[in-house]
């Protein structure tokens, strides 16, 4: 996995330096993530277009998963769980 920017904590609601991949990883429990649109859908899929503008995930405790997204999303998690901008092919 390579590293493409700082890690920056999940408390408040971010797009991760404008990520595509981001690397986050929890602390000893488990968590609720969200993954928002915030960006006006164009058309032409570049900010996509979830239904309801977000989707929630769960992620265990002490474990890491690399979440795929559109730059202009936003991840929500706690305090206590961080993402990492990766490069998409992990090189």
């Amino acid at each position: 996995m390579k590293p493409l920017a700082n890690t920056v904590a999940l408390g408040s609601a971010t797009n991760v330096y404008k990520a595509t991949a981001v690397y986050v990883a929890n602390d000893g429990t488990a968590r609720t993530l969200t993954v928002a649109n915030t960006a006006t859908d164009t058309g032409n899929g570049q900010n996509g277009n979830y239904a309801g503008g977000s989707v929630t995930i769960r992620i265990a405790a002490n474990a890491g998963v690399v979440i795929r997204k559109r730059p202009n999303d936003t991840i929500l998690g706690a305090g206590t769980v961080y993402g990492t901008k990766v490069a998409e092919n992990g090189a």
